[in-house]
């Protein structure tokens, strides 16, 4: 708008200028040189005049342009440049995220040759080194990151993955001091810390952890307190392997106020009361982590508090755990068991019609077999002990790398992820394989 203004009063002059002289002609001026004598309209001598300022102008102007082009050509080839060195930074992230290391490491070594040694390119390169399994070179770049502030908490971030990759606990203390100074509140630092406590058997230090993620809204409340009754009963069970069974039961109270519902804490608890002479807590406890998910590790702890004199009170003490979870495969399954066991050939018979004949082939054949022998002998050939029965104990396994471990743990000894440890999963159409008593 203000370009027209200036427009519209320019030309308005103009049109002003040229109607002023128009009208007096007899406005002349006259020049003397060399003997010769010019006489020339006024108005014309004015045309001129501008005429000369305009080609001065573009004089001018050719002549700022061809100093400014060198510099001009040189800061276009450093932009061309970058924009590639992004573009090759940009596709070495992608095939890093998609575990691409022939690829990754050619833009990494593109992207440096373009840009240089920028904090991007640098992490570029460390773990495209990672992904080739070049661990030295990746150590070179992490330890070059961390001599430059701008670089230095990725590269003590890098450095400290190596450590817990290679287990060297000392060296990780150490980086993880040096990462705290620059960003003590770091997500990742909190997390390595909660990691590390748990893996030494550390509660205050887990709990620490744990608060600080969650003041930090880097947890919900309901993740922290899971977190938090991990913690404890990790603690619980260090403490039922050495013997102390009274700590082993207060681990697992405080795991059950912050999660109610976590099994192991559950089943664990009520072992621990049959330790402490507390039967029928333990019973009370046994029954309510059937109804989360029946193991054989619950069962054996329920007869064990239950305390069965012979077979008929062994029966009774079966009927009174499966009542907790009746549409559960094992409580169907010890139904049918203890029928047997008591003779009962017409409620075994209903209860073995009621289990699935896929799934658990070996369990029901075993079933049937007793039934038969039973049928024929008018005994139970194999029985379980007043304690015992013939459900599988099913392992822990890591839902992070499939490792099986003997018992609950929560960190996985293979992989080093808390948390991740539980029963296998499985759908309610597939039972486990079910073993035949022994």
């Amino acid at each position: 708008m203000i370009r027209f203004l200036l427009f519209a009063v320019v030309a308005v002059a103009l049109v002003l200028l040229a109607l002023l002289f128009s009208q007096n002609p007899d406005w002349t001026a006259r020049f003397e040189a060399f003997g010769y004598r010019l006489t020339l309209h006024f108005g014309l001598l004015v045309f001129a005049a501008l005429l000369v300022l305009w080609a001065f102008g573009w004089i001018y102007f050719l002549f700022r342009r061809t100093l400014a082009m060198p510099a001009e050509v040189a800061r276009n080839a450093r932009i061309s440049r970058q924009n590639r060195g992004y573009k090759a930074l940009t596709q070495g992230l992608v095939a890093l995220a998609a575990g691409d290391p022939d690829e990754a490491d050619k833009q990494a070594r593109r992207a440096t040759k373009l840009l240089e040694d920028t904090p991007a390119t640098l992490l570029l390169t460390a773990q495209s080194a990672q992904l080739n399994g070049d661990e030295e070179a990746a150590t070179r770049y992490f330890e070059a990151m961390t001599e430059e502030p701008e670089t230095a908490f990725l590269g003590l971030r890098g450095l400290a993955m190596q450590a817990i990759a290679q287990g060297d606990r000392r060296r990780l203390d150490g980086l993880l001091d040096r990462a705290r100074k620059i960003r003590p509140n770091a997500p990742w630092i909190l997390e390595t810390e909660f990691d590390l406590s748990l893996q030494s058997g550390q509660l205050d230090g887990a709990q620490r952890a744990v608060k600080r993620l969650a003041s930090r809204h880097l947890l919900t409340a309901g993740e922290a307190r899971t977190r938090l009754a991990l913690a404890e009963t990790d603690s619980a069970f260090r403490a039922a392997e050495a013997g102390n069974w009274r700590k082993t039961a207060e681990h697992c109270r405080k795991a059950l106020d912050e999660d109610a519902n976590f099994l192991p804490a559950r089943a664990l608890s009520a072992r621990a009361q049959i330790e402490l002479g507390n039967a029928r807590k333990a019973k009370e406890l046994a029954g309510q982590a059937w109804a989360l998910r029946p193991t054989a590790g619950i069962a054996t702890t329920f007869l064990l508090a239950a305390k069965p004199v012979d077979i008929s009170a062994k029966r009774a003490a079966i009927t009174d755990l499966i009542q907790h979870n009746e549409g559960a495969l094992f409580s169907r399954f010890l139904r049918a068991e203890a029928a047997i066991e008591a003779g009962d050939r017409e409620a075994a018979a209903a209860a073995i019609d009621a289990l699935p004949a896929t799934g658990a082939p070996v369990g029901v054949s075993a079933l049937v077999l007793r039934l038969d022998a039973l049928r024929s002998r008018g005994v139970d050939p194999t029985p379980s002990a007043l304690t015992g029965h013939s459900l599988p104990v099913e392992p822990q396994v890591c839902l992070a790398c499939g490792t099986e471990h003997d018992r609950w743990r929560a960190v996985c000894e293979n992989c080093g992820t808390s948390g991740s440890i539980t029963l296998p999963t499985r759908p309610p159409e597939d039972p486990p394989r079910m073993l035949p008593p022994t």
